[in-house]
């Protein structure tokens, strides 16, 4: 049995995934499109894709509230919103809607950096870009994030 889990750890190791490879293809494409076709592009790494959400106000409020409750957690969540409601009303519709795009997911999007090396009047210079995409791998948002030390904030 050890035997099997071993073999099987190893070939899930091995083996990269179809969404990492797709988004690694997609910001290749993005760049070779935004930049000079004579310049000669080289990749150089690309970073794990990582899945985020984007915030909200009602992450917000979770926040400072110090309720210590998790974006995962939507139970949690759903009776925080109805006691927030209660206090500010006003308030009732966005939380809602911010509720349900976090259940639904709607606000999920990866990240991915790209570091690359492009050709500048003869001389080399590496670029990094910060890609946010889609589920499909359709980019979202590219930040060139070449002079930031943090490039994943």
């Amino acid at each position: 049995m050890k035997k099997y889990l071993l073999l099987a750890l190893l070939v899930c190791g091995c083996v990269r995934s179809e969404q990492q490879s797709g988004a690694e293809n997609a910001a290749q494409e993005y760049i070779r499109k935004m930049i000079d076709s004579r310049s000669n592009l080289e990749s150089v790494s690309f970073s794990e894709l990582e899945k985020r959400r984007y915030k909200t106000k009602l992450d917000s409020s979770l926040t400072t509230s110090n309720s210590g409750i998790s974006s995962d957690d939507h139970k949690k969540m759903q009776k925080f919103v109805d006691s927030e409601n209660g206090v500010m009303p006003d308030a009732a519709i966005q939380n809602l809607k911010d509720l349900d795009n976090i259940e639904r997911g709607k606000l999920d999007y990866f990240m991915l950096i790209y570091t690359f090396k492009v050709d500048s009047a003869g001389v080399k210079k590496t670029r990094r870009y910060r890609f946010e995409l889609d589920s499909l791998n359709n980019v979202l948002n590219a930040t060139d994030v070449t002079h930031i030390r943090d490039p994943s904030e």
